[in-house]
């Protein structure tokens, strides 16, 4: 007889032990407490937020549904990060995908939540209603492309430090300046940065911090997560310092950041308009108004213009 329920902070450990194994099982080796330390790590707070299933008292499948608050333009939207979705090899065949998904409707509906969003294999959630909405650009910067692109780019008065907590004021305040952006508390803002494997860093020109990202490097590329910055003047030298630091960048812009778009397709050596992630729309209209203040953008379908991610960055 399964046991379905919302689970209690106190289950936090056993909870990232499963997923732990679920995910190792299938893909590689997990440790989600390093990968998403908003969420599982010592001082993480997503247990509470998971709807869990046991058989005979021992987990048998979960999913977190994580309440994340998003700006656009003057509107603030409740939506939903879900994650972690995953049943034990042994109890799958036995409906529990459908469960979970259907715990996630009713938390929608009784938070008033205009979406939820993922990421996983399209078709697998297809089924309950969710699919690619919103763009993003990338382009990838190559050390032959600084070398030549950014040759009279003076990026001598720039460096870059480990971004610390003392920090975090300043880049609130940056983020808050934001089109688009999900909520953070100044507690947890390192923590979220340092979602899957980042780096979080700050920015400095004349040793002042003039802006906050994150990055992650893996195998001779750097993914450049998020990059704030006081003035979108200081973007091209960031790249050119970053390019001669790491080597070469893959970096992301937003549908209403057009002058970065401009300047990364007209410089990376590979450029390419991505889906971003996948969304189920619990209130169209609620979301139309507020993409209504992006001049306009409904891209693919009734798609939402933003860079949004799984709870990592809310």
């Amino acid at each position: 007889m399964a046991d379905a329920y919302w689970a209690g902070p106190g289950e936090k450990e056993e909870i990232v032990e499963f997923i732990d194994y679920v995910f190792s099982k299938a893909h590689r080796p997990h440790d989600f407490a390093t990968l998403l330390p908003k969420l599982y790590g010592e001082h993480g707070d997503g247990a509470a937020h998971h709807f869990v299933v046991r058989e005979e008292g021992k987990l048998a499948a979960t999913v977190l549904v994580y309440p994340v608050m998003m700006h656009i333009g003057e509107r603030t939207l409740t939506t939903l990060g879900v994650g972690s979705v995953s049943t034990h090899p042994r109890a799958r065949g036995r409906g529990y995908m459908r469960l979970l998904m259907d715990a996630v409707d009713a938390r929608a509906k009784e938070t008033g939540a205009a979406f939820a969003v993922l990421g996983g294999q399209r078709q697998r959630y297809q089924y309950f209603g969710y699919d690619y909405a919103g763009y993003e650009l990338h382009g990838r910067l190559t050390p032959a492309n600084a070398r030549h692109a950014l040759r009279t780019v003076d990026a001598a008065d720039y460096d870059v430090m480990p971004m610390t907590q003392a920090h975090v004021p300043q880049a609130a305040a940056l983020l808050e300046r934001q089109t688009c952006f999900c909520a953070r508390s100044g507690e947890a803002y390192l923590d979220i940065l340092r979602s899957w494997n980042n780096e979080p860093f700050a920015l400095r020109r004349g040793g002042r911090p003039v802006g906050f990202g994150a990055l992650r490097q893996n195998e001779g590329n750097c993914h450049l997560a998020e990059l704030l910055l006081e003035d979108e003047a200081d973007f091209p030298a960031a790249m050119k310092l970053l390019s001669a630091r790491y080597g070469a960048l893959t970096v992301c812009a937003a549908p209403w950041e057009r002058k970065r778009a401009k300047w990364l397709a007209s410089v990376c050596e590979e450029v390419a308009v991505q889906p971003n992630h996948q969304f189920k729309f619990y209130d169209e209209e609620q979301v139309r108004a507020a993409c209504a203040a992006l001049d306009g953008f409904l891209p693919m379908k009734m798609a939402l213009p933003v860079c949004v991610t799984p709870p990592d960055c809310v």
